[in-house]
């Protein structure tokens, strides 16, 4: 049984500055935002049989504003979430608020940031000397900014990175270098994601074109057997997402379907076992992921699935529900403590209603999930 349990607190230092203007500014999370109690994990027929369930899910953020699109790591012994604070999912007033705990039980507001305009799905990426902020803003179009800190404290003003009009997505560190997916929104036969790699995590490169013109959105690498890199890629176009696979020097990338809706995901690799958590969509009645999505009229249930990802196929493994209506669930973002991972990933008040709305309510969790024998 699933333990739901609402006690965290949000803590604000008053030495806050709003980054870019350094003044000082409101901070609209403090004290204990939460209240109330979450409903149990649905376990009747929209259940899928066999998947694990949650330790405890706990609310993080909860203070009627839209707070979504999360990033999570453990950097210098603390853990680190930062996420998007706005009025809405498709509001342009969007800030990068960032938190800090020792414990995943009480967290500190440590930088609240307006880079320009609508501010949405930053990034970490931790080094053992740096933490990196990326900010994907929206203004005129997209534009991507980095900053960073080394002490936790004090963070570098943000600085242009990469191309105008791409979104900068999870980036990673392997083998001495730094590499991402750079995806650009737009008409689907103008859309494509990139392969770009850093030595410094600012000054980013384009090294291949993993997929273009066919509705490419966010793809998320991961290595795997050592040099392997798959690309998790969502599309526009399809329900399902795609597999996108390299060997060095990743010039060149096959695909396969995916099986499975891909939107927000994150991949990791926790234990020896591969784990990639995605929003699931359960349709009603059911579509194959082949279905195009402008010929989709089912009705649609949400929540955020763990998957796990062996010899090339996606498992499901953990709901992250409940799976009861159209609602926003998905970015989870996941650390590994002892044989669990704790995932965050936000959950909307509203359903979906055809429109992405300018003013709604979403809320950040903390999930913990046992994690699979190898």
């Amino acid at each position: 049984m699933t333990n739901y349990d609402d006690r965290i607190g949000i803590t604000t230092r008053r030495s806050v500055l709003r980054n870019i203007s350094h003044q000082l500014i409101p901070l609209l999370i403090g004290g204990t935002l939460l209240a109330g109690q979450l409903p149990d994990i649905a376990t009747g027929a929209d259940d899928t049989p066999g998947l694990v369930q949650p330790l405890s899910v706990k609310r993080v953020v909860s203070n009627g504003r839209h707070n979504a699109f999360a990033a999570f790591t453990k950097w210098k012994r603390d853990y680190w979430l930062c996420f998007r604070s706005g009025t809405g999912h498709g509001s342009t007033d969007g800030d990068i608020v960032v938190l800090r705990s020792s414990d995943t039980k009480t967290w500190t507001e440590v930088m609240r940031q307006d880079v320009q305009g609508d501010d949405r799905d930053p990034q970490l990426l931790a080094t053992p000397k740096r933490l990196f902020l990326y900010t994907n803003s929206r203004d005129a179009g997209f534009r991507v900014f980095a900053n960073h800190t080394d002490d936790g404290r004090h963070w570098s003003k943000p600085q242009p990175v990469y191309k105008n009009g791409f979104i900068l997505w999870k980036p990673l560190a392997h083998g001495g270098k730094f590499y991402a997916a750079a995806h650009r929104p737009g008409p689907n036969n103008r859309r494509h994601a990139d392969l770009v790699t850093s030595t410094d995590g600012l000054d980013w490169k384009l090294a291949s074109t993993i997929r273009a013109g066919q509705g490419e959105s966010e793809t998320t690498l991961h290595f795997l057997d050592g040099n392997r890199l798959v690309g998790f890629l969502r599309s526009q176009v399809t329900v399902g997402g795609f597999l996108m696979e390299s060997a060095p020097p990743y010039t060149r990338w096959t695909q396969r379907p995916a099986g499975h809706h891909l939107s927000g995901q994150s991949a990791y690799t926790f234990a020896g076992v591969t784990y990639l958590i995605s929003r699931e969509l359960r349709y009603a009645p059911p579509v194959p992921p082949s279905t195009l999505r402008v010929n989709v009229a089912s009705k649609v249930s949400q929540a955020t699935m763990v998957f796990t990802f062996q010899d090339g196929k996606l498992t499901p493994y953990c709901r992250l529900g409940p799976l009861q209506g159209n609602h926003d669930s998905s970015y989870a973002t996941a650390v590994q403590v002892g044989n669990e991972m704790l995932v965050v990933y936000h959950r909307s008040a509203h359903e979906y209603s055809g429109a992405t709305r300018l003013k709604d309510a979403a809320e950040l969790f903390l999930a913990r999930v046992p994690l699979k024998r190898p």
